[in-house]
């Protein structure tokens, strides 16, 4: 062989020797309908509760983006598969990890996606899905972004489909803040109505497509926009209804929406002793606004106001149905709930205490106020939403 073209040839190894060892992962495949079916039951199959506390991933902090995110980007390494995120402005062929041994590379690649993400970058990575048993599926992300409504900041929120039962339940995995090592938390709950500017259930743009009209890409649809609806809990009974091949039984969906309710307001206790906890590290100054949004809970009460709210609708056929119509499948799923030491206060109970405004959702409050058991303190510190 010449040497001209001995040169020539060396210098084109040399270049793809690099590449391969720029990227984070190489992309032996590319994305294409049968990989995104095998997405879709992989997250059904493997994408499970503790699979950041235990095994390969252990140890990744997440929070609810993060989560969402990362199971596109395991699927996506574990198959050699392209990931692109931000609008296609980070992906795993960036070299900025060259220097690093391939495990520490993708650990390293997954915090920088972590801490480049939130629920308002989900927007641009993905697109609104069809609402059918074929486009709705495990992997579809419900989606609320952090935005400004009627001039004040409303918390964003994110979690990921990975089941869809014969009867329209939807099953979801979801993380919280503050971004930790943690176990996903299950629901069959969502926490929006979609609109085209709010929150929405979406499907993947895969890296080619950053730059294609959404109405183009598979499986676009708005038809989840239509579905109109006085409240999340009949626009949940709607989804369902349109989603299912056979109907829920009425008394399995009541101990369902039960124990959803049981299982936030257990969930809330650390969360509150974490808050509590972390006011006393600081010494009990005024959180300022990234403490105020990892340990405070509008969302979390909210979304137990919502539940109970569907509980009393089916149970009663309306959402201002009498508290003690809805106690005795509360009582059933879950009894009594220890919050602070030594004392037990039953979901009724609180839930009571919700929909009255004794429950505190301030991070700056004593626990007693966080649970309703006294009063808030006029604290002067400064309420972020």
């Amino acid at each position: 062989m010449p040497i001209r073209s001995s040169l020539l040839v060396s210098s084109l190894l040399l270049a793809i020797s690099l590449s391969a060892e720029a990227a984070v992962w190489p992309n032996k495949n590319q994305w294409n309908p049968d990989w995104e079916a095998r997405f879709s039951q992989w997250v059904e199959r493997e994408f499970s509760a503790d699979l950041f506390t235990r095994g390969t991933y252990a140890g990744i902090k997440h929070d609810c983006a993060d989560a969402v995110y990362y199971a596109r980007l395991i699927f996506a390494y574990e198959n050699s598969l392209p990931f692109s995120a931000v609008n296609g402005s980070i992906s795993n062929s960036t070299g900025e990890f060259d220097h690093l041994p391939a495990k520490q590379r993708l650990r390293r690649f997954i915090d920088h996606v972590g801490n480049s993400v939130s629920s308002v970058t989900i927007m641009q990575d993905t697109y609104p899905i069809d609402i059918s048993r074929e486009w709705f599926r495990p992997g579809v992300v419900a989606a609320l972004p952090r935005r400004q409504v009627k001039g004040s900041e409303q918390p964003g929120h994110d979690q990921i489909v990975t089941k869809v039962e014969r009867t329209g339940v939807v099953h979801y995995l979801k993380s919280t803040v503050p971004a930790k090592v943690q176990k996903l938390e299950h629901t069959t709950l969502i926490s929006f109505i979609p609109e085209p500017s709010g929150g929405s259930f979406r499907w993947w743009k895969q890296p080619d497509q950053f730059n294609q009209a959404e109405r183009r890409l598979p499986g676009y649809a708005t038809n989840q926009y239509q579905l109109a609806s006085a409240s999340e809990g009949v626009y949940a009974d709607d989804l369902q209804e349109k989603l299912a091949l056979s109907a829920e039984p009425k008394a399995a969906k009541l101990a369902r929406l039960a124990g959803e309710i049981c299982h936030q307001v257990q969930q809330r206790v650390p969360i509150v002793d974490e808050a509590v906890a972390f006011k006393r590290k600081i010494g009990g100054r005024c959180m300022n606004y990234e403490e105020f949004d990892a340990y405070s809970t509008p969302s979390r009460d909210g979304k137990i106001q919502k539940a109970l709210k569907h509980l009393l609708l089916v149970a009663t056929g309306s959402e201002q149905g009498q508290m003690d119509s809805v106690a005795k499948y509360l009582n059933q799923a879950c009894g009594s709930i220890q919050y602070l030491p030594g004392k037990q206060i039953t979901a009724a109970k609180f839930a009571e205490r919700l929909v009255a405004g004794m429950v505190s959702s301030d991070p700056n409050q004593t626990a007693a106020a966080r649970w309703g058991d006294e009063d808030p303190q006029k604290l002067g510190c400064k309420q972020f939403y």
